[in-house]
């Protein structure tokens, strides 16, 4: 298969093929052992069945240098066939910086697998996968965009079939063109997958790999009516290996059980199936993507499930409609946990346009959004975005919303600091929200704008820190340098409307440190 060129965290296809005649392809088991030159070594990666009697292995190199690879299978025909050599070359995309995954100087944040650093700006499109079939060109044009605004991570289905709009609407893809199983939803074969939808499905990730953009995959969602197979049978066992088989080499991806779990709760009594395909899951990704599951309780403020802490990371809906609130509940679970927070689905932004689709008293308008996702991160904790027109089976890039460009201020502005080091510490100013690590940086966010004071306790005396003022609806800035010449400073607002919601970053000169 010769000695090609493999760019660090990036995937690779070998494609085989077997004269074997089976009775359910899907069936055959089939893996792989990768060894690095070094010694590094890649156990237990699956492989997929992709039509015509092709089985790919998808290979994605951990580390630069030669890979040599051999097959395990119960089809005799792929069985022992060597894979390589293979040469892994260096990483020429800025925007990829391999498998995301728990700081392990900061449990509760997250970084790559080079060592960056990450904070993720979620936004969820859960139909993207459908308007991707329908209209390739639609689909990138509205990653691009969102990408430009800042946002790093999607949120969303591998399927779903209805949501909440009005099917037939030019811009609602439900049901979706391809289903994921044989057959139809309706009088579906559970023993067979649509390989043109994974094919098509590919192409998607392809493109918010090369955007450098996390896919939170969610395998399964229980509520938008979708025929699944029966729960831990063998053809749901096959779906779920499937998907973690044929997308484990994207080092872009996040596992999710699936949306709104709690139901899975209110279906089967307890957490045990959530728990279940989080072990299955861990067995079958060679690759050990971060896994969480959302939502596993409903009307969970304040607590984790039996879920939440099997995984590696918490993704929660609480609903609270008070900025206040907000920012109190994620300070809360970032104190009480040992795990990342993310509030998934907190509020949802009204549309631009008044298209028919799903409204609740979380329904509100962009600045009130806007505004809650800032006190999510003073918090501690991590949002997900929720746009009424983009969401569900409602997928409506344009008109863009007033309130995008200004989540590129918030993560702009976040980009200055090391977040990773940085906890809430509200009881450092008189008004507003401050995350901090003390003595070095600090972020205080100003709901109502105006002035407060900052306690300085922590950094060293005559210390100097630039202050960097940024108005969050407009992104106007201005910096102040100021002497910490006293326990407590008070910081004057600069911007031209101090009337507006504003933060200001503080960082203490590398100097006087």
């Amino acid at each position: 298969m010769g000695n090609a060129p493999i760019r660090h965290h990036h995937v690779h296809d070998f494609v085989l093929q077997s004269k074997t005649q089976h009775a359910n392809p899907f069936l055959a088991e089939l893996s792989a052992e990768f060894v690095h030159h070094s010694g590094e070594t890649i156990k237990g990666l699956p492989g997929f069945y992709d039509g015509d009697r092709g089985w790919v292995i998808r290979f994605s190199p951990t580390c630069e240098g030669e890979w040599r690879g051999i097959t395990a299978s119960s089809d005799p025909d792929l069985d022992g066939m060597l894979l390589g050599p293979v040469r892994c070359v260096p990483n020429q995309n800025p925007r990829v910086h391999g498998r995301l995954g728990i700081d392990p100087a900061h449990r509760r944040r997250f970084a790559f697998e080079d060592g960056v650093p990450f904070v993720p700006l979620g936004f969820e499109c859960d139909w993207l996968f459908a308007l991707h079939q329908v209209d390739p060109q639609a689909f990138r044009d509205g990653v691009d965009l969102i990408a430009e605004r800042g946002f790093n991570y999607i949120v969303t289905n591998v399927y779903a079939h209805i949501g909440f709009s009005e099917i037939g609407h030019e811009w609602v893809f439900g049901p979706p063109r391809r289903y994921v199983f044989g057959g139809t939803n309706e009088r579906p074969d559970h023993s067979r997958l649509d390989l043109d939808f994974f094919r098509d499905f590919d192409q998607m990730l392809d493109w918010l790999h090369a955007k450098g953009i996390i896919a939170h995959l969610m395998i399964q969602v229980q509520n938008k009516q979708v025929r699944w197979p029966q729960r831990r049978s063998a053809e749901d066992d096959l779906y779920w290996r499937y998907v973690v088989a044929r997308y484990q080499a994207y080092s872009n991806v996040v596992w999710d059980v699936g949306k709104e779990c709690y139901n899975l709760v209110n279906e089967l009594g307890s957490h045990d199936y959530t728990v279940d395909r989080i072990g299955l899951i861990r067995r079958t990704d060679a690759y050990r993507h971060l896994v969480t599951a959302h939502d596993t309780a409903a009307d969970s403020a304040g607590q984790d499930s039996p879920a939440d802490r099997a995984c590696d990371f918490v993704s929660d809906q609480v609903h609270l409609q008070d900025i206040g609130k907000y920012h109190r509940e994620a300070a809360e679970r970032l104190r009480a946990g040992r795990k990342p927070y993310f509030n998934i689905e907190y509020g949802y932004e009204q549309g631009v346009e008044p298209v028919p689709t799903f409204h609740s008293g979380g329904t509100r308008p962009w600045k009130d959004i806007l505004l809650w996702t800032w006190a999510i991160y003073l918090g501690g904790g991590y949002a997900c975005y929720y746009y009424s027109n983009t969401a569900w089976d409602l997928v409506k890039f344009r008109p863009e919303p007033p309130g995008w460009k200004r989540y590129r201020y918030l993560m702009d502005l976040l980009s200055t600091l090391n977040v990773n080091a940085m906890e809430p510490h509200d009881e450092l100013v008189d008004r507003g929200f401050c995350l901090a690590d003390p003595g070095r940086q600090y972020l205080v966010f100003l709901p109502e704008g105006g002035d407060t004071d900052l306690a300085l306790d922590a950094a060293p005396t005559g210390a100097t820190a630039e202050c960097l003022w940024m108005d969050a609806f407009s992104g106007a800035r201005r910096s102040v340098g100021v002497r910490m010449t006293a326990s407590r400073i008070c910081l004057r607002n600069p911007l031209d409307d101090p009337s507006h919601p504003c933060a200001v970053a503080i960082t203490a000169s590398v100097e006087s440190r």
